[in-house]
């Protein structure tokens, strides 16, 4: 195939090849297997790309970046017709993708790496202080579930107690239950109290834990130049 074949195909499949030669281009697959084939691996290709690159000019940019590869096996493709051809042109792009996926994770920021979990120092606020006890031991401990069950009883006695609110989903966090993580976490930042840029920024941990990249740089973003988390996040956004 030729390097217009190609060029040809990008526009057809963004809509924006003039309506003759559109004609054209359904004639031929009618007519030629081996176009058709290549057509249809290319939009096979091409969708797979659409759907794991959100940001358009990413996606462009890795479409350059395999451009190179995927051009030196399309090329010998000119007159063969073999079947290993084809699974040479797939296989050379498929590499490439999974490469450029693996290098991006590997170069984001982790969960483990940048969450430093407080040792928390329970104040008794309850004539049964053995609670807190428990609950400050529970947590500091990493024993999350137990921690949340002695959350849970101080919440029954003070539902606002903003600082138990915070520590339960940092504990769901860590637990894994993201989303019940992720309520809280909104409810403490809604309600704009001391907790709430503390909230932010550990909402922003819990998106980066599931790897919703774009979640994690939205609460970070909010996060007010005078609050002691300000250059955390900063520090974070560089990294995404």
């Amino acid at each position: 195939m030729k390097d217009q074949d190609y060029q040809l195909f990008e526009a057809y499949l963004a809509g924006v090849l003039p309506a003759n030669e559109a004609s054209v281009h359904e004639k031929r697959l009618e007519q030629d297997q081996d176009y058709k084939e290549s057509f249809e691996l290319y939009k096979s290709l091409n969708q797979h790309l659409k759907n794991n690159f959100k940001d358009e000019e990413k996606l462009e940019q890795f479409k350059k970046s395999v451009s190179d590869i995927s051009g030196n096996y399309f090329v010998t493709r000119k007159k063969a017709k073999f079947a290993w051809v084809k699974m040479a042109v797939a296989a050379s792009i498929i590499l490439a993708i999974g490469l450029y996926f693996l290098i991006g994770e590997m170069s984001k920021p982790q969960y483990q790496e940048i969450a430093q979990i407080p040792t928390i120092h329970l104040t008794e606020r309850s004539i049964d202080g053995e609670i807190y006890t428990k609950a400050e031991n529970a947590f500091n401990q990493e024993q999350y579930s137990e921690a949340i069950k002695m959350f849970d009883q101080i919440l029954n006695e003070d539902s606002q107690n903003q600082s138990i609110m915070l520590y339960k989903a940092i504990a769901h966090t860590e637990n894994g239950a993201t989303e019940k993580a992720r309520m809280l976490y909104e409810e403490l930042i809604q309600n704009d109290n001391a907790y709430s840029e503390e909230a932010l920024w550990y909402a922003a941990l819990n998106e980066l834990k599931e790897k919703n990249y774009t979640a994690c740089k939205t609460y970070l973003t909010k996060i007010k130049r005078s609050a002691s988390r300000y250059e955390d996040a900063q520090n974070l956004l560089e990294k995404l």
